[in-house]
């Protein structure tokens, strides 16, 4: 498996696979040595917003690496089994009361390497794989015992907010505060009735999605097509932004948390079964479909079958509300 490099607070898009040697070059750099202006140097290797970050403060040998944890992201639940704690645990990492992430102190911290191996080793054994390639991106942050983090609550939340990078939510201090548990107020409304012509409403939904994912299946260049097929609160969006893919999420009650009675445990078993990764990638259920060349309508009516059964069996009797969809054109940032 590759990883990508690109900079914290340039952009999050996946940059051109560099080679060993750069990559052992950019950890030497923000790991090993001292920032001549007294910054704090940062690594950081992600999968969607599971993340492993290793970094070093100058004029010290210690090398700290965390890995991402459930106060900063409570969707981190989903991926953050018994077993895969057990196996970062392994790995010499400890929970962390003061961030909520899974931590381990490295001094003095093994050569630039082996850390590497040992990041994208723990990415995998504690978050599980999705299928991409993990992104690798490095920084600088102010040089501090108990840098700023991105709020709990948030994407990414816990990681340290390097300079430059764009965050709306910081969180300053040593301890990192849960997300408040704020009660949902405005409860869903009471689920319709299945109505008589069930069977004809769900095969008339079948053919409006498949028309939309196949708008999204034909864009081009570097224009992004996204379609975003709602009932109500529920909704299912999907986008095509490299070929040959297109990414698809239904949503989460972690998004949401009003749907929780409905987008439970045995719902989010059943989206996993139809090939949806649980939150944690995203923050919503998540699937990247292929889109096989000379092969489109093939591939665009089985993208549009799983989108119709996931939102069948997740979304229950609100998958007869009126479905709407909007589409959406826009170009990358």
């Amino acid at each position: 498996m590759g990883v990508a490099l690109v900079l914290l607070g340039i952009g999050m898009a996946r940059a051109k696979e560099p080679a060993a040697e750069s990559l052992t070059k950019t950890v030497q750099a923000q790991l090993y040595e001292d920032d001549p202006e007294g910054r704090g140097g940062l690594v950081e290797v992600s999968d969607g917003y599971k993340f492993v970050q290793c970094w070093h403060l100058p004029r010290q040998t210690i090398v700290t690496c965390e890995a991402a944890g459930k106060r900063g992201q409570p969707w981190m639940r989903h991926v953050l089994t018994k077993e895969r704690r057990a196996a970062l645990k392994e790995m010499g990492f400890t929970a962390d009361r003061q961030t909520g992430n899974f931590i381990r102190r490295w001094d003095p911290p093994p050569e630039p390497k082996v850390l590497m191996a040992f990041m994208v080793r723990a990415l995998e054994v504690g978050y599980g794989k999705s299928g991409q390639d993990p992104t690798m991106r490095h920084g600088w942050f102010p040089a501090a015992e108990c840098p700023a983090r991105v709020a709990a609550g948030n994407p990414y939340g816990g990681e340290i907010v390097a300079f430059g990078a764009s965050v709306e939510n910081v969180a300053e201090g040593c301890r990192l505060e849960g997300q408040d548990e704020d009660g949902d107020d405005d409860p869903l409304p009471p689920q319709p009735r299945m109505p008589d012509d069930a069977a004809d409403l769900l095969s008339r939904q079948y053919k409006t999605i498949a028309e939309a994912v196949d708008w999204v299946a034909g864009g081009t260049g570097p224009e992004h097509h996204i379609a975003i097929f709602s009932w109500g609160d529920f909704y299912i969006q999907c986008m095509k932004a490299e070929d040959p893919s297109m990414q698809c999420e239904v949503v989460s009650a972690d998004i949401m948390p009003r749907l929780k009675p409905v987008l439970n445990a045995a719902a989010g078993r059943r989206l996993e079964k139809l090939g949806f990764l649980e939150p944690g990638y995203s923050l919503n259920y998540a699937q990247n479909f292929l889109l096989h060349k000379g092969a489109r309508d093939k591939d665009t009516k089985a993208i549009a079958d799983t989108l119709a059964q996931a939102a069948q069996q997740g979304f229950g009797n609100y998958v007869f509300l009126p479905l709407q969809v909007k589409r959406h054109t826009s170009k990358p940032n």
